[in-house]
């Protein structure tokens, strides 16, 4: 189980860190819209949070469900 565990942390992590940094860095179009969009790095944040808290025994549950949530948003939009 925790081999699942620490391949779903790899593999979500690195899926969140790369699509939080390509939506919040500059687009290819000119337009008004600023330089870097830092919202779309709170989705990595919410990840950051969740793997910390997958570290307690007691917490376990949480940590996973905010793990799932920011990659989920990512196969979301993928989708």
């Amino acid at each position: 189980m925790k081999f699942i565990r620490y391949t779903w942390l790899l593999l979500s992590g690195v899926w969140v860190l790369l699509f939080s940094l390509w939506m919040s860095g500059p687009g290819i179009a000119e337009t008004d819209t600023p330089e870097y969009r830092v919202q779309f790095m709170l989705l990595f944040v919410l990840w950051v949070v969740g793997f910390v808290l997958q570290m307690k025994e007691k917490r376990r549950v949480l940590g996973i469900v905010l793990t799932v949530i920011a990659a989920g948003f990512y196969v979301a939009l993928m989708v």
